[in-house]
């Protein structure tokens, strides 16, 4: 079990997760836990979320799937915070017909999502967390882009999200500096499933852990 230490307790999205009467959260398969049995990233913290928690996610999914299948239920939501993390797939698979293949069209997915929600609530507040990590592995086993390629694509699409979210004064956590050091300091292996997604134990345990911890300023 987690312990949400004073430390976590003071970034800010541990207190606007405090202060929303509902909170939704999108994404792929780390927010659905696909993988891990139904168990998503931030489900450490859950008991700490005193709001009503929506969950609008789906394994694969990339910023061109939620727009055009999930967007209804995302503006439905009318949540007072989204908690955004998505674009691992969009830089993975490489699919035109479903994948932002540029960073900039990575941005301008997310733009019509925020546009859409704020034409009901006005007033949410939005988090964007940067496309998960993943380790070299997974990009050989989907067929999609392999490193060094796959690194520098991660880059690309992280700095222009942190650049947007500066623009919109939006907030911007980017985990994967955190999570990469615990990789090196300890195994994959003991955190992860295949080659991305964290288990159900210490592996979404670390992952809130990240997101809370580099959310600290």
């Amino acid at each position: 079990m987690l312990t949400i230490t004073d430390d976590m307790k003071s970034s800010r999205l541990y207190y606007f997760l405090q202060d929303a009467k509902t909170v939704c959260f999108i994404g792929d398969s780390l927010t659905e836990g696909t993988i891990n049995g139904g168990v998503p990233w931030y489900e450490p913290i859950r008991p700490s979320i005193p709001g009503d928690i929506v969950n609008i996610s789906q394994g694969g999914a990339t910023t061109k799937i939620l727009l055009t299948y999930f967007l209804p239920s995302i503006v439905h939501a009318a949540a007072d915070l989204y908690v955004v993390a998505t674009g691992a797939n969009d830089i993975l698979f490489r699919d035109p017909m479903f994948c932002a293949m540029t960073s900039a069209d990575y941005i301008r997915n997310l733009q019509k999502l925020r546009n859409a929600v704020c034409t009901r609530r006005p007033d949410a507040k939005f988090v964007f967390i940067a496309p998960w990590i993943a380790t070299d592995g997974d990009a050989g086993i989907i067929g999609g882009i392999v490193p060094p390629n796959t690194d520098k694509a991660y880059r690309e699409y992280t700095s222009a999200l942190s650049a947007w979210c500066s623009d919109t004064g939006d907030d911007f956590i980017d985990a994967n500096g955190y999570v990469a050091r615990q990789f090196a300091s300890s195994s994959p292996e003991k955190y992860l499933i295949d080659f991305i997604h964290p288990n159900a134990d210490v592996g979404v345990q670390l992952y809130t852990e990240a997101v809370l911890l580099s959310d600290v300023h």
